[in-house]
């Protein structure tokens, strides 16, 4: 019998979606009946920041990066987006330029109403729907990938800084192009019913990446491109002052020698997929998109948002790395594990955790899961906070998560393998006073 060990890996979270925007190679927006005017000025924020950037700011956006709308979502935002162009006449760039690359889901909330909006339907698609975004064929995925360059490229065509003309002068701007052929969202109706329309989203990026990986390259966060990030990740940054010394197993050396050994694990790389809409609303809606970016965590850093909270999974049996944007988040953090945690190490917290390890700690013999204890109101405390959720003991003692599991290879063969660790997420405040700004 042979024994497979999954990699332990170390994933750095710098959020920079705040201001650059230059790690996000994707924006989900799902249809959600309570999303406000905050979802939506977000989705255009991202929009206007990765698509049609400021000319005087910069050239040419940063990266590719695609926009999705779930089913519904779509003619909610176009219906908002019409109500406000003659008060805000840089929306009427909408005029010309598709609100989104594709719309994909059951369109079981896309009702006849809606049946006029400005979208396409590949002529490969059954009446009935495609089964799977697995039978979406590649020629309509390079037909989103086309469309989304070409809108850069039309957009950059512009002579003007249309994000700041005059309804005046975007009167004249549209007179002038009447008659061009105008882009079109691609609509994408999956009728499977296993999948959520949040899933069916996700996927599709996941594809559009697979199909054209040059054009997708993954931008590092900014603590890894420097010596100085680098060594703020070894050492775990400066104390906030006011942060306070009475917690948990708060120790110098302890959380440093955690920072340092995380260091030594390669970062992994990977794409970071924006999503708003998931939270705020019906509970079962928000229990359901975390569970989906928990599925989808080994593939993709998939981020929830809204006016309040950033939430992000951490990484299983491994290392997360997180650097607080001070200028965007806030001390207040949270740390909640869907099952009970065997093992668990943290630094740069007022309330860290140190169990299962073998060491002496104050947190020890914390049940840490649902029906005992969640590390909720948690405080920062440093400027890099280290979560280790690697299963070191508990392997070999057979029991719970991070237990051992003997399964059938593809060749029959008995194979050895262990168990994650429970899903664990990490979610930080977002603060109020930076959010969405009005283009």
């Amino acid at each position: 019998m042979s024994r497979a060990i999954r990699k332990v890996c170390r994933k750095v979270v710098q959020h920079d979606f705040y201001d650059t925007g230059e790690q996000v190679s994707g924006v989900v927006l799902l249809n959600s009946p309570s999303n406000t005017h905050w979802e939506y000025e977000e989705y255009l924020r991202l929009l206007f920041l990765k698509r049609f950037p400021q000319k005087w700011k910069r050239s040419q956006p940063t990266g590719q990066c695609y926009f999705v709308c779930a089913d519904g979502a779509y003619p909610r935002l176009r219906a908002y987006v019409e109500e406000r162009q003659q008060h805000q006449p840089h929306l009427l760039l909408f005029r010309l330029f598709p609100l989104c690359d594709a719309v994909i889901g059951d369109m079981d909330s896309y009702t006849s109403v809606h049946a006029n909006d400005d979208i396409e339907t590949p002529v490969s698609a059954p009446t009935d729907g495609y089964a799977t975004v697995k039978e979406i064929p590649s020629a309509v995925l390079d037909t989103i990938h086309e469309r989304c360059r070409s809108v850069v490229a039309e957009f950059l065509t512009l002579g003007e800084d249309v994000t700041k003309a005059s309804l005046a002068d975007w009167e004249k701007i549209l007179e002038k192009r009447r008659g061009e052929p105008s882009l079109s969202p691609v609509r994408l109706h999956v009728r499977c019913q296993m999948s959520t329309d949040f899933m069916k989203a996700l996927l599709l990026l996941g594809r559009l990446r697979e199909q054209h990986p040059h054009d997708n390259d993954v931008a590092l966060p900014p603590v890894l491109r420097h010596p100085e990030g680098l060594k703020l990740l070894q050492t775990g940054g400066c104390i906030d002052p006011n942060a306070g010394n009475k917690g948990s197993d708060i120790d110098i050396d302890r959380e440093r020698n955690l920072c340092a050994d995380a260091s030594l694990v390669e970062s992994l790389k990977l794409p970071t997929y924006l999503v708003i809409g998931a939270l705020g609303g019906r509970f079962d809606h928000e229990m359901g998109a975390i569970s989906v970016m928990f599925s989808l965590s080994s593939v993709a850093h998939v981020v929830l948002t809204d006016s309040n909270n950033t939430i992000f999974a951490c990484q299983p049996n491994g290392w997360t790395q997180f650097v607080r944007q001070p200028e965007h988040e806030g001390v207040m953090c949270g740390l909640i594990n869907y099952g009970t945690l065997k093992e668990c190490e943290t630094s740069g917290l007022l309330w860290n955790v140190v169990i299962g390890r073998g060491k002496q700690s104050e947190t020890e013999d914390l049940v840490l899961g649902f029906g005992n204890l969640i590390s909720v109101c948690n405080v920062f405390r440093h400027e890099v906070v280290t979560i280790d959720l690697r299963c070191l003991y508990h392997n070999q003692q057979n029991r719970g998560y991070g237990s051992t599991t003997i399964v059938e290879d593809a060749d029959n063969t008995m194979v050895e393998t262990e168990e994650d660790c429970p899903p664990t997420l990490f979610s930080i405040q977002r603060c109020n006073r930076n959010s969405v700004k009005r283009i």
